[in-house]
């Protein structure tokens, strides 16, 4: 597996100390430490081929900021670029937070802290959703919505500062997909 606690590595989760560095790698079983280094990194598929750790990806499509161990093992497949993540906040309408990609996100930094709703702005993907706190021994809320599931009642989180999001999408396809966004609309009593 390639996911790493954040609490193994609090002090290489931003910009100025994450030890990633950036590559371009095709078709290939890679081993972190020998073929990329260890770290945190924007991963976007270059082409329609991508596979990456078994998850399909369409060209352009970015999977954000996925740990690396040393002598982790990974098989690639098609053209895939390795960014270092920048781990900036999410983008913001108003009082909605937008995220676009899948990946993880850590509150606080990524995400301001905070008590939403969560919804999608499309029914056409599959979305999974883990929020574990900091430890990320276990997970505090799992939301999973099904391509053309109608969601009956708003979804409420709440998301405390050193809380982790995962969020996994894909389209009716299989692949991973950067479409259909999550929003994220805070839901504090004075902002009503």
């Amino acid at each position: 597996m390639y996911f790493v606690s954040s609490s193994d590595s609090k002090g290489t989760r931003n910009a100025e100390n994450n030890t990633a560095s950036y590559k371009v790698l095709q078709s290939q079983k890679i081993i972190v430490g020998k073929d990329i280094d260890p770290g945190y990194y924007d991963i976007k598929a270059l082409d329609n081929e991508a596979e990456f750790f078994g998850d399909k990806m369409h060209k352009n499509d970015v999977f954000h900021a996925v740990p690396f161990h040393m002598n982790g093992n990974i098989p690639l497949k098609g053209k895939i670029e390795f960014r270092p993540s920048k781990f900036e906040k999410a983008a913001k309408i108003g009082q909605k937070i937008i995220l676009k990609e899948p990946g993880h996100y850590v509150v606080g930094t990524e995400i301001q802290a905070g008590n939403y709703v969560l919804s999608r702005t499309s029914d056409n993907i599959r979305v999974f959703v883990d929020i574990k706190d900091e430890t990320e021994t276990e997970s505090l809320q799992t939301i999973q919505w099904e391509i053309d599931e109608k969601v009956k009642k708003p979804i409420e989180i709440e998301l405390k500062k050193g809380y982790n999001v995962y969020i996994d999408k894909a389209g009716k396809d299989g692949y991973i997909s950067n479409k259909g966004d999550l929003v994220l609309e805070r839901n504090d009593e004075d902002s009503e």
